[in-house]
């Protein structure tokens, strides 16, 4: 569904005060809901290493505690379990008519914590306050931005206001892991609207910046094979007049060979992959994980017969994919050419998954809409125009509610350097903010009227 030409009113000021005067009041329900909600684990049971059945029922939990939330503020509910156990929240609040519908989305999944002992307070989950931050895991990461959005309606319902347009609340499952089919495009499936916030932290550079585009992300497996001998005979392999290949050849090396030849490559993206929102140079391929050895028993005395690396690659939002899977490639076919081993014996590739792009330009409504309320918020004299437009550093949901027809933008508290970190927090004045600039944006795009 796209953008439509319906008209909304300006604000008068009487109702922003009103309105943001509500969403003050309910600063304390923000954050004891967000408390309830964090204190709900809600990993993602496909997350790598994790015990399916075990985190199984997490993210319905969350959710069957925000329904409660969601029929206080009038909306019908609707549970969307494409997979059994893993239900998303839909939240519908009927508009009397004539304006344009919008969807609050966020998810509900959180990564897995880690060593609960390196948490602050001992606890991952606590829910624990200190120094105006609200820590535990989930907490920038979103469940504080979800339950801001819900509170953001709360806060137009007490000031006896009513929105034209409907109204479509989501918590969804599965983003952590990229399975939007049972969760944000299960959804999509049968709720459409005129436009999405997302509310994912739209930090860094800056705090509740207006987001509108997201990078492609691919993860990619590169394998380097070898040929095993006992260690003790490396001297032929690496000293001049060794048999070299003849007698063995270390898989690991040549990895080590091919990341060399990515980091090249990773440092030309920093002059020939950019894009106006996003800061130069952010654009990268990222070996996160490197494994290597002989095969079948990972001990040092025999010569490595494997060595492989995983990629998370982040390329800019206007290149088309295929052209970037293809660059990769090349250079690794040509860095190969260079060695006499991988000349005969090429690195294996295999790309595992594609998370596309979201991209909605900065002219659209939705976009711009978003920017007011914003701007309304903040004062427009404490906004700096040249920094309220951001690039997002990572990848969310809003690429699949793009693909559904519904123009998206990215606006919520908290930051990534926090999200998926030891002692996530958010702070929770930006709470607050999101929830006054989502209540505003509503009234604005939905339209208004009084009870």
């Amino acid at each position: 569904m796209g953008a439509t030409s319906i008209a909304t009113s300006k604000l008068p000021a009487d109702i922003v005060g009103k309105v943001l005067a509500a969403v003050e009041d309910l600063q304390d329900r923000i954050v004891s809901l967000s408390v309830e909600l964090i204190r709900i684990p809600s990993v993602n049971p496909k997350y790598p290493g994790m015990d399916y059945q075990k985190e199984l029922g997490g993210e319905t939990a969350c959710n069957q505690r925000l329904a409660e939330v969601y029929r206080e503020i009038g909306c019908d509910i609707d549970f969307v379990e494409k997979e059994p156990g893993r239900a998303n929240l839909v939240g519908r609040l009927k508009g009397s008519g004539g304006g344009r519908s919008l969807i609050f989305n966020g998810h509900i999944d959180v990564v897995p914590v880690g060593n609960a002992a390196d948490w602050k307070f001992g606890d991952p989950y606590s829910g624990e306050i200190e120094d105006g931050k609200l820590y535990g895991r989930g907490s920038c990461d979103m469940k504080g931005g979800v339950v801001a959005q819900s509170q953001a309606i709360e806060a137009i319902r007490r000031s006896g206001l009513r929105l034209k347009g409907d109204m479509i609340l989501e918590s969804v499952v599965g983003e952590e892991t990229m399975s939007h089919e049972v969760g944000v495009s299960a959804v999509c499936e049968k709720y459409k609207a005129h436009g999405a916030v997302v509310s994912e932290a739209s930090a860094p550079p800056v705090p509740l910046a207006v987001v509108p585009v997201t990078p492609g992300l691919l993860w990619m497996t590169l394998t380097c094979r070898g040929k095993a001998t006992h260690a003790s005979v490396r001297d032929e392999l690496i000293r001049a007049g060794g048999r070299g290949a003849e007698v063995g050849v270390s898989a690991i090396e040549k990895g080590v060979y091919i990341l060399q030849a990515l980091r090249n490559l990773e440092e030309q993206w920093g002059q020939s992959k950019s894009h106006p929102l996003f800061k130069p140079g952010h654009f990268t391929l990222h070996p996160g994980v490197i494994v290597g050895g002989p095969s079948g028993v990972l001990i040092p005395f025999l010569v490595s017969q494997f060595c492989t690396l995983e990629y998370a690659i982040w390329y800019p939002p206007q290149e088309d994919v295929e052209d970037i899977k293809r660059e990769i490639v090349d250079y690794v076919k040509a860095a190969a050419q260079l060695d006499p081993w991988l000349r005969e014996h090429l690195p294996e590739i295999k790309f595992n998954l594609h998370w596309p792009p979201a991209v909605t330009p900065v002219d659209h409504p939705i976009v711009q809409a978003c920017a007011a309320a914003h701007r309304k918020v903040m004062g427009a004299e404490n906004v700096k125009e040249n920094l309220l437009f951001q690039g997002f550093a990572a990848v969310c949901d809003a690429a699949f509610l793009n693909a559904a027809g519904i123009p998206s933008v990215i606006y919520g508290p908290g930051s990534l350097l926090q999200a998926h970190a030891v002692d996530e927090f958010v702070p929770i004045h930006e709470l607050v903010t999101a929830a006054k600039t989502y209540a505003l944006m509503a009234l604005e795009w939905c339209g208004w009227e009084l009870v």
